[in-house]
């Protein structure tokens, strides 16, 4: 059997681990996932529950066309995505 490469995946891993813990955390995480896998590779829930998952933790929409992507393509975008949201969240403080 012959895997794809997974140099692109070995460069985020803390953005893996934190997907597979938050977004998937009732599945199992897989033992290997190449370049070339999307969401639809690694999990087995329907589509509608994998967007809200995201949408939900990443406080950002995501969309069906957005999960298409490679998951090391994909990781960082909603990762920034969520970082925003948090540093947006953030209030100067009262006067």
């Amino acid at each position: 059997m012959e895997f794809s490469s997974d140099d692109r995946m070995q460069q985020i891993p803390a953005l893996a681990h934190e997907f597979f813990e938050h977004v998937l955390a009732d599945e199992y995480e897989p033992v290997f996932v190449g370049d070339e896998a999307t969401v639809w590779d690694v999990s087995m829930a329907a589509p509608e529950e994998l967007v809200r998952r995201c949408s939900e933790y990443y406080r950002t929409s995501v969309s069906l066309d957005d999960l298409k992507q490679p998951l090391w393509k994909l990781l960082p975008q909603l990762s920034a995505k969520r970082k925003e949201s948090e540093q947006g969240g953030q209030g100067t403080g009262g006067t």
